[in-house]
């Protein structure tokens, strides 16, 4: 484990089990043929999310969360700032970068929150930054893996089917995945790197269409149509509208509550049709071939 890494420690240390909530969705399982990459949102899909995503700028603010992060972190003095101006200089970064080319910002989290606490008058080194984020990211958004995330991907790995990631994610996001597959690397856990794209890499989000871009080039680059990969996420406007936007055959994960989003509020979900519908994880090996 490299330093950098060990700085992330506290988004696992924090956690504590979950299990998902079911919901009054029903599985809708067809065959899929020729499927040649498999490709996984991570928050809500991979992990239970007790938020539903990962540094929503739209959940409410965590004071007590933040709390607990400052004390853990054992940064000096009283609490200078609330989640609100944490909440305040995303959105305001976000809003100088959007543009027609960039519909969707994301932030670099730890950039957003050494510029808040700049602002607050605290001076300290880049790893208590990044170790406040993640005590603060543990203790708002608690994650867990979701059942069957590890042997579907075990499965889909043993196959030698192409594994791939799109997320909404932060830097301490990966260290999720590696601890759910018990691997010390995305590499050894059989993701295909080139398949994984992150929205704090290219500092744009689903469900702009950048991310998915970037996966269909690097597909591409493996001969493999958009529509020979498969897109698994729980959320029909991010995850399916998004990933059918740009090709791919599209899962719906409908398996918890927390972070089940139909989305149905929005034009572009209302009809809107995923090609297959899952309410547990493992339900895609009965809709891909496995040799």
């Amino acid at each position: 484990m490299t330093e950098r890494s060990g700085w992330l420690n506290a988004v696992l240390d924090c956690r504590l089990p979950m299990s998902p909530q079911p919901t009054t969705v029903e599985p809708q399982l067809q065959r899929l043929t020729d499927v040649r990459a498999v490709v996984f949102d991570i928050y809500g899909t991979l992990l239970i999310s007790g938020s539903g995503d990962v540094g929503s700028v739209d959940s409410k603010p965590h004071d007590q969360a933040l709390q607990e992060a400052w004390t853990a972190t054992k940064l000096p003095g009283p609490l200078p700032l609330q989640i609100a101006d944490l909440h305040r200089r995303i959105e305001r970064i976000n809003q100088q970068r959007k543009s027609v080319h960039c519909p969707k910002p994301e932030v670099d989290i730890i950039e957003a929150w050494g510029q808040t606490l700049a602002a607050a008058g605290v001076d300290c080194p880049i790893q208590t930054v990044v170790q406040l984020a993640c005590h603060y990211e543990a203790r708002a958004n608690q994650t867990w893996p979701m059942p069957g995330a590890s042997d579907l991907i075990g499965q889909i790995r043993d196959a030698e089917i192409p594994l791939g990631i799109v997320s909404n994610a932060q830097i301490f996001t990966v260290p999720l995945v590696t601890n759910l597959v018990d691997s010390p690397n995305l590499e050894t856990a059989g993701f295909d790197l080139d398949l994984c794209i992150f929205s704090n890499r290219y500092r744009q989000a689903k469900p702009g269409p950048r991310l998915f871009d970037a996966l269909c080039e690097s597909l591409t680059r493996r001969q493999i149509l958009p529509q020979q990969a498969v897109y698994v996420g729980n959320d029909m406007l991010n995850d399916v509208w998004a990933a059918s936007q740009a090709g791919l055959r599209t899962a719906w994960f409908a398996g918890d509550q927390r972070s089940c989003r139909d989305r149905s509020d929005d034009p572009r979900c209302r009809s809107l049709r995923p090609d297959v519908v899952l309410t547990k994880l493992v339900q895609l090996l009965q809709c891909i071939e496995i040799e």
